[in-house]
């Protein structure tokens, strides 16, 4: 019984497209957060990878990284679309007890073959930021948009 119910919960997170007209999206952030690509019909669906950040520079969390499913990079298929939406979740105990969270999504122009970034932020007074930029670095004309997958 506890297999059927790992392999039902490994339904739920996101599942990358193939073929040509797919783009790649590779999330990075300045602190730790889940990515989640929006899945028209099934909502925001968690990448199977989550961002972390390393506390210092060294290879010794390389191992606890990868069984925690973890990176410092997150990279992802998407299916290319006009209107291809992607996010982040940012959720952290507080010291002082509670929790810290907020949801941070972008739409964009995800052509085929074409590789992006997008970078979240996060500032000391809570705020949360996406940006989202092309393999050549210039900016892609994303947009915010409310933590909803459209149809």
């Amino acid at each position: 019984m506890p297999l059927a119910l790992l392999t039902g919960c490994q339904m739920f997170s996101y599942q990358e497209p193939a073929g040509a007209d797919t783009a790649t999206v590779t999330f990075t952030g300045d602190t730790s957060a889940q990515p989640a690509v929006c899945v028209p019909g099934k909502g925001f669906k968690d990448t199977q990878m989550a961002l972390a950040v390393k506390p210092w520079e060294t290879n010794a969390f390389d191992k606890l990284f990868q069984t925690m499913k973890k990176g410092e990079e997150v990279t992802v298929s998407v299916a290319a679309s006009e209107r291809a939406r992607v996010g982040l979740v940012y959720n952290e105990a507080r010291a002082a007890g509670g929790r810290d969270r907020c949801r941070v999504a972008a739409q964009f122009d995800a052509r085929p073959g074409e590789r992006y970034r997008a970078h979240f932020t996060r500032t000391d007074t809570g705020n949360c930021g996406l940006e989202i930029r092309g393999e050549d670095g210039v900016r892609a004309d994303a947009v915010p948009v409310d933590w909803h997958c459209p149809d």
